[in-house]
Formats: C-alpha cells, sequence, structure tokens
C-alpha cells in the first residue's frame, strides 16, 4: 500500500503508540490520538497484513464502547536490528528485535592498523554472518556508534581522534552496497542517548546529559592515547541533540593545557597510571564532575546518566556529582537531578546504537523540510 506523507504520520503515530504501549486495543488508539477508530482499524489492517504488528486473541479487553476488543502488539519476530560499536582494538554487537529484546551478542579483537572504518565494518559484517544468520529473523537495520563528530544525517563521520580522521569520511557512501539493509552511524555518545529514549519508553526523561567513560591505553589510530576518554551526550525536550556543526557532547576541560593527549588536566605521566593511583583518578573525577554540574544548573537537566566503564567507579561519582551540583548552584534550594548508571556496561554503545535505530523506526516522519538537523525516520524499511 502507498501511502501519501499524511497518511505515512498516522500510520507511524499508531505503530509508535502500538510499541510504546506494549500493546493496545484500536479503540484505545484512536482515543488517545484523536483519530477516527475506521482509520485506525485501516491502518492496524495494513500494519497486520504486512505482519508487523500481531493480534492477541488470548488477550481480549473491554475498552468501554461495548464489544471487547483484542489488544494488538508489535510483532518481535518481524526482524532484528544489529547494534554495533567500533573501537581501534576491538567491536561490540548486540542483535535486538522489534520489542528491543536482546537475542544476541558478541565481542571481538578488530586491528584498525592500516584500515579505515569502512573496511572494518565490512570486516566485522563478514564476521558476524552466520551469527546473525543462526538468530533465525532477517537483519533490517544497523546502527553503528563511533568516537568522534558524526553527522547522522549524512551517514559521515566529520572528525574523529581516535579514528585519526581529520577530513570527513562519507562512512554511509562508502558501505552502502555491501549491506542490503539501511545502515545509520552516530556518535558513540550520542547512541546512548538513544538507547536511554527507545529502552526506558514509560519512564525516559526528557532532558539529560549521558556521560560515557572508557579507559584507553597504547596506540589508538596512531597517536599514544592515554588515560580517560570521555564523551558526552545531550537530549533536550526528548529529542538528542546534535548542534549545528553535529559537535555537541565533545568534551575538553576548561583546564586541559597543551601537550595533554587526554581531554582533562591530569598530566600524560598522570593520565597513564590513572587506573593504579587512586589519587589521579580522583583528581580526574572531580574535575570531571565540576564540569558535569555546570551544565545540569545551566540547562536544569533532570538526570544525568553514565555508561561505559566509568560505571566501576560509582561509589566515588555519586557523591562528587552529588556535591558539585549544589556547591555550584547559587540558590538555597537543593537541586532535583537524578544521577544513574547504565546497566549495560560494555554493551552500552552497540545496545544504543541498535536503539537509536529502533527509535528511528518508530519516529514520526518530518512533514516540512527544515534547516539544520531533523529526526530521521526508517519507518519505510516495515513498509518495503
Amino acid at each position: 500500500m502507498q501511502l501519501n506523507k499524511v497518511s505515512e504520520v498516522n500510520a507511524t503515530r499508531v505503530l509508535q503508540k502500538i510499541w510504546l504501549s506494549d500493546g493496545t486495543t484500536r479503540g484505545a488508539i484512536a482515543s488517545e490520538l484523536g483519530l477516527v477508530k475506521s482509520t485506525v482499524s485501516r491502518i492496524v489492517t495494513m500494519l497486520l497484513d504486512q505482519g508487523i504488528v500481531l493480534e492477541r486473541e488470548d488477550r481480549p479487553t473491554n475498552d468501554g464502547v461495548g464489544r471487547r476488543s483484542v489488544p494488538v502488539e508489535i510483532n518481535k519476530e518481524y526482524g532484528i536490528i544489529l547494534g554495533l560499536e567500533i573501537q581501534t582494538d576491538f567491536f561490540d554487537a548486540v542483535a535486538i528485535n522489534l520489542r528491543g529484546e536482546i537475542v544476541g551478542t558478541w565481542s571481538d579483537r578488530l586491528s584498525m592498523g592500516g584500515k579505515d572504518v569502512a573496511t572494518a565494518f565490512r570486516e566485522i559484517m563478514a564476521r558476524l554472518k552466520d551469527p546473525i544468520a543462526a538468530c533465525r529473523v532477517p537483519l533490517i537495520g544497523v546502527g553503528v556508534g563511533v568516537a568522534g563528530v558524526v553527522d547522522q544525517h549524512s551517514g559521515s563521520i566529520v572528525q574523529s581522534n581516535p579514528l585519526n580522521i581529520t577530513t570527513p569520511v562519507r562512512f554511509i557512501d562508502d558501505i552502502r552496497d555491501d549491506v542490503p539493509v539501511p545502515v545509520i552511524v552516530e556518535n558513540d555518545a550520542n547512541c546512548c542517548c538513544w538507547g536511554e529514549l527507545a529502552f526506558r519508553k514509560t519512564s525516559r526523561h526528557n532532558n539529560f546529559l549521558f556521560v560515557l567513560g572508557e579507559f584507553r591505553a597504547g596506540e589508538a589510530q596512531t597517536d599514544l592515547y592515554w588515560g580517560i576518554a570521555i564523551g558526552l551526550g545531550l537530549v533536550l525536550n526528548g529529542t538528542v541533540y546534535h548542534g549545528a556543526a553535529y559537535s555537541a557532547g565533545e568534551f575538553q576541560s576548561i583546564l586541559w593545557k597543551p601537550g595533554n593527549e587526554g581531554q582533562l588536566s591530569i598530566t600524560n605521566e598522570e593520565a597513564s597510571r590513572i587506573k593504579s593511583d587512586k589519587s589521579v583518578m580522583e583528581k580526574a573525577l572531580q574535575e570531571l564532575c565540576a564540569h558535569l554540574a555546570f551544565l545540569v544548573n545551566s540547562l536544569n537537566l533532570t538526570a544525568v546518566v553514565f555508561g561505559g566503564e566509568i560505571i566501576e567507579y560509582r561509589d566515588d561519582l555519586l557523591p562528587m556529582l552529588r556535591g558539585e551540583i549544589q556547591r555550584n548552584w547559587s540558590y538555597p534550594n537543593e537541586v532535583v537531578c537524578a544521577i544513574e548508571f547504565s546497566s549495560l556496561s560494555r554493551h552500552a554503545v552497540s545496545y544504543g546504537a541498535a536503539g537509536m535505530f529502533l527509535e528511528s523506526v518508530f519516529s514520526i516522519p518530518e512533514m516540512f523540510s527544515t534547516s539544520g538537523p531533523t529526526k530521521r525516520s526508517q519507518i519505510s524499511i516495515l513498509r518495503d
């Protein structure tokens, strides 16, 4: 069935409502969305015919209009989405179904020496071909997370220190003919934000900061890259904020000194022993928390979520950040801001990348063209 723009928006609104509610009735959808019930019924019939949703005959409900209604829910067997984190020395992959349930995880060493990101991606996909096939559900999309400045909408990696990218790389264009499904690339910390939005459907924060902290030691692509690597992702009004040049969240301390390989004021020598010297770790975390507190209070954020290896230090981070937020506040009241730690640990980026793609599948398409970054919908893959 071919849909015009308005019909596509309505179909996506219906599908999104089914996804967010983990199953609902036609009457409830029509009431909540303000649509005519016949319109909802027509859209649901189309989704049933295409296998995207299923009826739950075993769970009839009464929606208040007399006749018992049969709920509809997302068909989790319709397809799987692969989330992929690419680092200079390893990759991590997570496969999820359309309900966000993990159906497979894979990690392995990766040698990026002399390779570009597209070549590394092809190598990873070749390694995962059989494991993905073993899931016995078709692959319908891939989300990729990498460190650096990423233009998600053109599919370009603009800059990346760890990947030694100094001029834009048209990543999606480079791999377009190698994968038979759509691929989205995004900054790794932003992927974690998308994951929070996609997988916390009923309790999501609308204004929060995701702090991705990883420990790096040894060679990246070319330079020695010691210490802790910090990436920030920012969600404002329920949407990941990229900035005009897609560099929102790129972090460097205001105390940073020329010559430092890392992002903080600690010296290269201190950074090399950050995990073995508690005083260096505390100095680094305190400096980070002071910067985060400034953002929390300036932007009136309701949550800070930590992910990656840095969550090993939650017992230090929690009182440090709580204290810095209050110290940075000029009024007597207590600042209300949740401090949370991702339970996904090493899968935070890959699971988030899968969540990014899943969120795009159920996102409302843009009705009008606008300048600057816009939310990109992948709803078309469910109709092709």
